[in-house]
């Protein structure tokens, strides 16, 4: 036997271990059953860190006013992973559905479908809108309103009003031939959230102010269905808002934002709406409410633009539409809880039970066709020396990550025993750690270094062509990168 036989012949008694690979059909429950040789274990890394993100959620049937609410997912985690929580924090029905949108300059400017994107792809200074709508609405069109009103623009010689877009848009599902009336009642609909209360019909003409006003917003309660806004708590409505006193028909009147809420034959005369693209573009002349057949078939996405009178401005508390909070920052769980896991808890990550990726179809010999099988991992022989890898590495499409998780590994006693499949002629499941390679830095760059015990003389760190000794109890960090061990 030539020298290079021997050598990989003794790599391959010491290092090779074997996986017993379980594939299941979810269908007819077939399985199929493979040994696959491995020179280590590659193991995820979970993470305990959390971030906090802030989410208003929008009724699209004008059952409730809008609410924003503050929700905690992995820090890595996925879009899944937060319409999952936003669900939660919502009471989302059965029969509901949420559609989580990322908004800009006042219009939406992504649609976050896709279940595996990361949430690291949305930074702290964007802005969510989630909507509401029912389980099957992919079956029905969507019209997205955006809105605007006048605003009052004092310049050197002059005053003259300016358009003002509300920031949030609403949104609703529709029937795939609709008219001008038909899209006027949808609106209306989508605002009744917002409509101040009869209350304020006791304000007088009288009453209403131009420039400094005097009248207290808090004696004028906005009709909000959904008890849980609480609109007290929001300090722009102990005065005069940008969206009251500065609202205005023409150059010369300026009232502030209270008023009484008109009879609905007056609601033909507060808006109107103008057929537009995702860029706000108007495709042309305003939208008349005898208009019988606005359009026959509707697109996936019909975009409308509503202009406000100043009448209509006076009726409705637009304070949520002109303030949508942005994404929290990045929080880490509190120090004393710190972001630590387990080797176990990174062992059983990676032998638990899990379904194959979409591209990753498997053909079942009895259904006769591709089926997203179950994967199953178990640990059939384990080698002399035990190499495991952490996965602190991510990848998407998208992002690149890594993972500062605190491993908390044994140094004297690994017991894998109970994760062995077969007991039958297998040594023991007992080893113990003689060498760490470390990880230092991110993805753009890094440094490694290495700590090993040699025999009788204890731990030693190698940081390029520095050699220290060093004690037992510094060995554990967050830079552990690759384990080696050796059976006991």
């Amino acid at each position: 036997m030539c020298l290079v036989s021997i050598v990989n012949f003794l790599l391959f008694t010491n290092l090779q271990g074997q996986y017993k690979s379980t594939l299941t059909c979810p269908t007819c429950s077939t399985t199929s059953v493979t040994f696959d040789p491995f020179m280590y274990l590659s193991l995820p890394v979970p993470s305990t860190a959390r971030r906090a993100m802030t989410v208003t959620v929008f009724s699209t049937d004008g059952s409730r006013g809008p609410f924003s609410y503050d929700v905690s997912v992995p820090q890595f985690g996925t879009l899944s992973d937060l319409v999952q929580a936003l669900s939660a924090a919502c009471t989302l029905g059965d029969d509901e559905t949420l559609l989580i949108t990322e908004v800009y300059n006042n219009h939406i400017i992504r649609y976050l479908e896709e279940p595996s994107d990361s949430v690291s792809l949305l930074r702290d200074g964007d802005k969510l809108a989630a909507y509401r709508l029912p389980k099957h609405y992919e079956k029905s069109p969507l019209v997205v309103f955006t809105h605007n009103f006048f605003i009052e623009h004092s310049g050197a010689d002059s005053v003259t009003p300016q358009r003002k877009e509300f920031e949030a848009p609403l949104l609703a599902s529709i029937s795939e031939t609709i008219d001008g009336l038909t899209l006027q009642s949808i609106y209306l609909k989508l605002l009744n959230p917002f409509q101040f209360s009869k209350s304020t019909s006791s304000l007088t003409d009288g009453e209403r102010c131009s420039g400094d006003c005097a009248v207290d917003p808090m004696d004028a309660t906005p009709s909000y269905q959904d008890e849980s806004v609480p609109l007290e708590d929001n300090p722009e409505r102990s005065h005069c808002n940008t969206n009251g006193c500065e609202v205005m028909d023409g150059p010369t009147k300026s009232y502030c934002g209270l008023t009484a809420v008109s009879d609905k034959e007056e609601d033909m005369e507060l808006f109107e709406f103008y057929l537009t693209n995702e860029r706000n573009d108007i495709q042309h002349a305003r939208i008349e409410m005898n208009d019988l057949k606005l359009i026959e078939t509707t697109p996936n996405r019909f975009h409308v633009s509503v202009h406000w009178y100043h009448s209509a401005s006076r009726q409705y508390n637009t304070s949520v539409l002109n303030n949508l909070p942005e994404i929290h920052k990045l929080e880490l769980i509190p120090k004393e809880s710190e972001d630590c896991v387990a080797l176990q808890g990174c062992l059983e990550a990676f032998l638990k039970e899990e379904p194959l990726g979409p591209e990753d179809m498997w053909y079942c010999p009895c259904c006769k066709k591709h089926q997203q099988a179950m994967k199953k991992l178990d640990l059939w022989r384990l080698p002399e020396v035990l190499v495991i890898h952490l996965k602190r590495f991510s990848y998407t499409q998208f992002t690149r990550n890594k993972l500062e998780t605190f491993v908390d590994f044994p140094i004297s006693d690994l017991d894998l025993s109970s994760y062995i499949a077969t007991k039958n002629e297998q040594p023991n499941g007992h080893y113990h750690l003689y060498a760490v390679s470390n990880h230092y830095g991110n993805m753009g760059g890094g440094h490694y270094t290495a700590s090993i015990n040699q025999e009788g003389k204890g731990w030693f760190k190698f940081d390029d062509e520095c050699v220290t000794p060093i004690s037992e109890d510094i060995i554990k960090t967050p830079a552990a990168y690759v384990l080696f061990y050796r059976r006991e």
